[in-house]
């Protein structure tokens, strides 16, 4: 291989990874049944405390960890409910308002797990293009391929979201969504946050 070629594949390499690193976009999670209420006008959120109740309960640190760091990079303050309520089992609605007050939070942010589904989901055909180098002089090539369409076994996960003003207790905005086939908690949860800040975004509460 040339010292160009396997230059311009770097450079086509780098180029896709900078463009996946910063994608801001959720890739497998999607929102449904998004709803705002035209009660509240008072603009974007400056305090909101994090509530999550994942089925599995050593996942609850993690989720809330994560949507809170991701709306302070977003300049809206926020703190994790398990600092205040240690114990999942004590997140009732008299105990997260207590919570909220304790920590002049104006909202509250409650996320929970609905359900867990494997299924099996008909893939639709689709094309990918695979970068490569020609057996002769090294050419690059970019080929085109067709995949599927083809069955897969797919984990989704459901998910119920809720804003709710901390004083009035009433709810500001609210959404379903499912996650599909993550590979990872972690992913899960990254890709979660991304697609529902996304839309808070949109629709005016966070920045």
């Amino acid at each position: 291989m040339g010292k160009n070629v396997f230059t311009v594949i770097c450079l086509i390499i780098i180029s896709l990874l900078i463009i996946a690193g910063c994608s801001r976009e959720a890739k497998i999670t999607k929102l449904k049944n998004v709803e705002k209420f035209d009660f509240y006008s008072k603009g974007r959120l400056d305090n909101v405390l994090i509530v999550g109740k994942p089925r599995v309960e050593k996942n609850r640190k993690n989720f809330e960890d994560h949507f809170s760091r991701t709306l302070k990079r977003r300049g809206t303050d926020a703190i994790p409910s398990y600092k205040i309520i240690s114990d999942i089992q004590n997140l009732n609605r008299g105990n997260i308002k207590d919570a909220a007050v304790k920590v002049q939070a104006g909202a509250v942010l409650a996320t929970r797990v609905v359900g867990v589904d494997n299924k099996d989901v008909t893939m639709p055909q689709k094309t990918r293009v695979d970068i490569y180098t020609s057996a002769r002089g090294g050419t690059v090539m970019m080929g085109p391929f067709i995949e599927g369409p083809y069955v897969e076994n797919v984990t989704m996960v459901r998910l119920e979201t809720g804003l709710f003003e901390t004083n009035t207790e009433k709810m500001i905005w609210k959404a379903s969504s499912k996650i599909l086939n993550p590979d990872t908690v972690n992913e899960a949860i990254k890709d979660f946050s991304k697609a529902i800040l996304n839309q808070l975004q949109q629709d005016g509460y966070v920045r």
